[in-house]
């Protein structure tokens, strides 16, 4: 199983509105074979710091998913208002360790 790590820097004031965008791109990256595990909001620590943990069938399709969702005119709106809220966004493609359950 291969998971992908998205850590985004959201700029003050914008969660909320950073959260009510999420709702949309989740759908729409969903359909296209994406789960959304988690998603947190650091309460200790680097304010309005968001991550979400998703697990994807390979690292491949982090390109191949983003590239694809990126010709839909319905993503690039939600991508666009993303764009006003997020100052800094990390991706990192992941196994789970040895130790995890």
């Amino acid at each position: 199983m291969v998971y992908l790590q998205a850590t985004l820097k959201i700029h003050q004031g914008k969660v909320e509105k950073f959260c009510q965008v999420m709702t949309g791109v989740v759908q729409i990256l969903e359909e296209r074979g994406w789960k959304l595990l988690a998603a947190y909001q650091n309460i200790i620590g680097r304010q309005n710091t968001i991550v979400d943990i998703w697990e994807i069938p390979d690292a491949n399709s982090v390109q191949d998913v983003l590239g694809a969702v990126s010709q839909l005119p319905a993503f690039r709106e939600l991508a666009g208002r993303l764009d006003d809220v997020v100052e800094e966004e990390v991706l990192q493609v992941m196994t789970k360790a040895s130790y995890s359950h």
